[in-house]
Formats: structure tokens, sequence, C-alpha cells
């Protein structure tokens, strides 16, 4: 073998070898992977938002890729950007970059959303009736389909009166229940210079707790306007 084929021989095998090592470093990403990357990256460069609800929580989910997109190999280190800002309750699209030979990118789309727990009803209750910690659940609903006046913890509602009927899973709102409703008989707590009295009364409108409502002494006969406590109390300040 001359001197020239030894050579030549010698070159082809230190290509084709490294091209075996480059290969072996080649790393493959499917389309979940690619999904995933986009997502951590949105966590780590997301802008905290000043206005966030304390008790919510925050989802970030990638929208499925296009079909045709499949795995994807590239050997060398992915380079991940943000094609627009980053906000909460924002879409963001994520490009994500490979700079070897094969040069190609994907973009993912990711959402964020800030997810806050809603009370709905775990079972029908008919207008009327007492609810109890039996006929409620909870939800999470993204912020910006929840509305002011949906309840966000049952502490207040269970021993409410409902005012109409509510269908299983529906949303419960205030507007749907008294804690002390219209006609009912109640106690009325009032403070005077440090003196307590307690004396019967009747509802004579709606309320929840904290509501100031109109009430009737029972025995004065007197209209007054006293503070809703709970189910069977409210108070006066005299």
């Amino acid at each position: 073998m001359s001197l020239f084929k030894k050579n030549l021989y010698f070159f082809i095998l230190i290509q084709i070898a490294a091209l075996a090592m480059t290969s072996l470093k080649a790393k493959v990403y499917s389309k979940l992977e690619l999904q995933q990357i986009a997502i951590d990256y949105v966590a780590d460069n997301r802008q905290p938002n000043p206005n966030r609800h304390p008790n919510s929580q925050l989802s970030i989910t990638a929208l499925p890729l296009d079909t045709r997109i499949k795995t994807r190999t590239c050997q060398r280190e992915l380079q991940v950007s943000a094609a627009n800002p980053i906000n909460t309750n924002r879409q963001s699209t994520i490009k994500i970059k490979c700079l070897d030979q094969n040069n190609w990118q994907v973009f993912v789309h990711v959402k964020q959303l800030e997810l806050i727990e809603v009370i709905t009803a775990a079972k029908g209750i008919s207008k009327g009736q007492r609810i109890t910690a039996q006929h409620l659940t909870s939800k999470q609903v993204a912020k910006h389909l929840t509305r002011s006046n949906q309840f966000k913890s049952s502490t207040n509602l269970v021993g409410s009166r409902s005012k109409r009927n509510v269908r299983a899973g529906q949303t419960i709102n205030y507007n749907y229940i008294c804690t002390i409703c219209k006609g009912d008989k109640i106690t009325i707590l009032a403070s005077f210079k440090g003196m307590t009295i307690k004396t019967q009364g009747e509802a004579l409108e709606d309320g929840r707790i904290g509501d100031n409502i109109s009430i009737r002494n029972v025995k004065s006969k007197k209209k007054i306007q006293a503070r809703v406590l709970n189910t069977e109390l409210v108070k006066v300040t005299i």
C-alpha cells in the first residue's frame, strides 16, 4: 500500500471516529422536554406581580407543539430566549434554538395563570335550606374569571341560609345567601358604657356577617340598625 493510500485511509478513519464521537454527544429532545424547557425558562424569568392575590397559586403550562414537530437532536447547549416580555396572566412565546450543523429552532407558547380558590356547591342546595360543611367544596379558577362577590372561604357560609336554588358545582356568590334572613327571630346584643344587655328582636331585612341591617326590638317595637355577628346574634352600640 502506497504512502498516499495509507494517509488517506488514516484520514478517513479519523473522520469516521470524529463523527461517531459527535453523534454520541448529541442529545435528543422530545416534544415534552422542549415544552418543559420553555416552562422552566418562564418560571425563572417571569416578572413579579405586585397585585398578585396573597392566596393565589401560579400555573405555568405550555401549549401543545405543532404535530409536525418531532424529536430534535442538538450537539450543543440549547439557546433559550423570550420572543416577547414575560408577564403574569399573559401568553409568552419562548424560542429554543440549536446552533449545531442542523441549526433548528422551535417556538413554544407558554401560558401563565393566577389561580384563586372559590367556594362551590358540592351538591344541590334548595332555597331556604341551611348550609352545612357537606354542601360545600372548592375549585381553583383563573383570577381574571373570578368576581369580587364570590366566596373565597367557607368560614362565613356554614349556618347561612340559601336564598335560591343552587345546583351542584355552581359557584356561590354573596347574594345567594343570608346569615340572618328577613323575619328571623334574633338576639340583640346592646353595649352601653361597658354594660351589655340582651333582648329579643326580629330581622327586617337579609344580611351577612358584618352587614348592618334593620331590625325591630320585640319589646319596644323600635326599629334600629344592628351589625350581624352570626346566624342568631346582632350587635347594637348605643
